[in-house]
């Protein structure tokens, strides 16, 4: 669902006021493959992968810092920019609704894209659902295993909000990030201002 973003505060360098959190950066990838931007607004960061036009995947980490969001270079792609005034707003508990991406759906086995688009598309913030109920709602109902495995396959943390499903019960359970449950915790904290939200029923 998640991976490591532990090398991106750690390389942090910040910006003037920024303690030890940083902007966008425009890089290419291993071997001059696809385009790399960090995007930072304390305590969360996400670096975001391009291959073309298309984003392939996201990293989602937590970061120290408390002096809001650096400002971005002029080199920061229009997406990279939509971002981090999305992740500006999350970072300081408002609504934040974050841009259409040109995610790389087609790159996804067919079971996982069916669920995560389910999910993108019908569970908005501030609301959850169990793995059963987001099986049902993909027209796959018995599947909750399935869909758990699916989530822990999500390549965009966060833009496919994979921290709002939750475990029978409405336990918070799942999620596969190095900073685990309590960066889940943290992000429906944020996003609905009670923790762990509402059913996506309710």
């Amino acid at each position: 669902m998640n991976t490591p973003a532990k090398s991106l505060s750690k390389n942090s360098r910040g910006s003037k006021g920024s303690k030890g959190s940083e902007g966008t950066k425009r890089t290419e990838g291993p071997g001059g493959g696809g385009r790399v931007e960090r995007v930072a607004a304390p305590p969360l960061a996400l670096t975001l992968y391009w291959r073309g036009d298309r984003l392939e995947r996201l990293e989602l980490g937590r970061i120290e810092g408390k002096d809001g969001a650096p400002e971005l270079p002029v080199a920061a792609s229009p997406e990279a920019h939509a971002v981090h005034k999305a992740l500006t707003r999350l970072a300081a508990g408002q609504d934040a609704e974050f841009p259409n991406l040109p995610l790389r759906w087609d790159a996804l086995p067919a079971f996982t894209a069916l669920v995560l688009r389910t999910l993108f598309e019908q569970v908005p913030s501030g609301r959850t659902v169990t793995y059963a109920e987001l099986a049902a709602m993909a027209g796959q109902p018995g599947k909750a295993r399935a869909v758990g495995q699916a989530m822990a396959r999500n390549p965009w943390p966060l833009v496919v909000p994979c921290h709002r499903v939750l475990g029978a019960g409405g336990a918070l359970t799942g999620y596969t990030n190095p900073h685990g449950l309590d960066l889940k915790a943290l992000l429906l904290a944020l996003e609905s201002g009670q923790g762990r939200g509402q059913s996506a029923r309710g």
